[in-house]
């Protein structure tokens, strides 16, 4: 069964939301660009998965970007930190990059009527990578990914050998892999993965389970399938379950299941009680859950290892605590990759794009990922010297590479049983 990826709490999707719909426009997309996306400026569209576009009109800046009229809290939330990005590029003396905003209905169709100037598209969070990577390709242009972390992101290599998609954030994969890695960390080598087939984290169970294998664990199983689906409703499968954990004996349980929903409640009365298995009392727990679904988990007799923050970048503490002071709330990662995306587009407008291999204009080869991270202010100095740069970034570290999203730090936090 399929299920949406993990994103943010204000976004109810993944790579694939919308998917049908939205590749269908984005055909309209590629019939109305075709003929009017040139070398030199920026266009941004910003919307939230099958959200449909339409821009009537060229715009009259260097940036458009393109956003749904109904009301979004990862819209909003984006909008914030690219507001801050936009004030970063302020406060080191430069004018940030000019924006068209423009708002239209989910109803239009997916026709985009550039200017002259353009040479980087920001594409929607999650997009369809084919269709941007066939934009990219035959328009010869930028393209700027700021929330794509779901499994899309592993056809990058096949779809970008000329590395013209940059992602903004690191793929999920980083997370799950922090998760596994600090598994084994508290000496618990040998797990059972237990996932609900209704609930959307059991799509990243095989992938955690790779992860976990691939540092040296061990997965056990009586099924061919190292992930055991147990649906909260079939009392068969439950006990089956408990009898496999009694057996097998594992040194922990990795859990893709609501935290408050009915298979966590039966599985930790089943352990309470010591129900089958005199040992299970004290078994730890690994939720492989996203931190916004783990942040008021109950404390139990036994250890439990949660996700307490998603992959970021090494500018992460600095732009939180400025996101913090402007707006009074934590920021998320949506909020990181408008910050990070602001200061990108500004970045690429102070200075001609460098040449590629090709002999064609690359609007951001002037990232380079061998560089050690820089700050705005100095990022800007060497832009402005035509030399190439690495920004510090606060959603990833900016450290792509052709075909390669970017990576991050994730953190993992042990709560201790009462």
């Amino acid at each position: 069964m399929a299920h949406p990826q993990e994103v943010s709490p204000d976004i109810s999707a993944s790579d694939d939301v919308g998917g049908t719909a939205f590749h269908k426009r984005s055909n309209s997309l590629l019939a109305g660009s075709a003929r009017g996306l040139r070398a030199l400026g920026v266009i941004a569209a910003t919307l939230l998965g099958c959200q449909a576009l339409a821009a009537s009109t060229a715009p009259q800046s260097p940036v458009l970007a393109l956003l749904p009229d109904q009301v979004s809290g990862a819209r909003s939330t984006f909008l914030k930190g690219f507001e801050l990005g936009l004030a970063d590029a302020r406060d080191c003396g430069v004018a940030p990059v000019r924006v068209d905003w423009q708002s239209i209905g989910a109803d239009q169709d997916l026709i985009i009527r550039p200017g002259s100037q353009t040479a980087l598209l920001m594409a929607p969070f999650a997009a369809d990578l084919r269709t941007f990577s066939r934009i990219a390709q035959e328009q010869k242009l930028g393209v700027l990914l700021p929330y794509q972390r779901g499994d899309s992101l592993k056809s990058l290599a096949e779809l970008d050998p000329e590395g013209r998609l940059h992602s903004m954030v690191p793929p999920l994969q980083v997370d799950l892999t922090q998760l596994a890695s600090d598994t084994l960390e508290q000496g618990w080598r040998r797990v059972m993965v237990v996932a609900d087939p209704s609930d959307r984290s059991a799509d990243q169970a095989q992938d955690f389970v790779e992860a976990f294998e691939g540092l040296g664990g061990s997965v056990e199983s009586f099924e061919a399938s190292l992930v055991q689906l147990v649906s909260p409703r079939d009392q068969g499968a439950l006990d089956q379950l408990l009898k496999d954990v009694a057996i097998k004996g594992p040194d922990a349980l990795v859990l893709a299941t609501a935290a408050d929903g009915d298979l966590a409640s039966r599985l930790a009365s089943a352990q309470a009680t010591g129900e089958r298995d005199h040992r299970s009392a004290t078994r730890p727990w690994v939720w492989m859950l996203p931190a916004h679904r783990v942040r008021s988990l109950e404390i139990r007799p036994w250890n439990q290892l949660v996700l307490d923050q998603s992959a970021h970048g090494p500018g992460w503490t600095a732009f939180s605590k400025r996101f913090v002071d402007q707006h009074d709330q934590p920021p998320d990662l949506v909020a990181a990759s408008g910050f990070d995306s602001a200061r990108m587009l500004t970045l690429a407008s102070l200075a001609p794009a460098p040449v590629s291999s090709e002999g064609t204009r690359d609007p951001l080869g002037w990232l380079d990922p061998d560089q050690e991270p820089t700050s705005m202010c100095d990022a800007v100095k060497a832009r402005l010297d035509g030399r190439s740069v690495r920004l510090q970034g606060a959603a990833s570290d900016l450290s792509r590479r052709p075909g390669q999203p970017p990576s991050g730090a994730a953190v993992t936090r042990l709560m201790s049983g009462r």
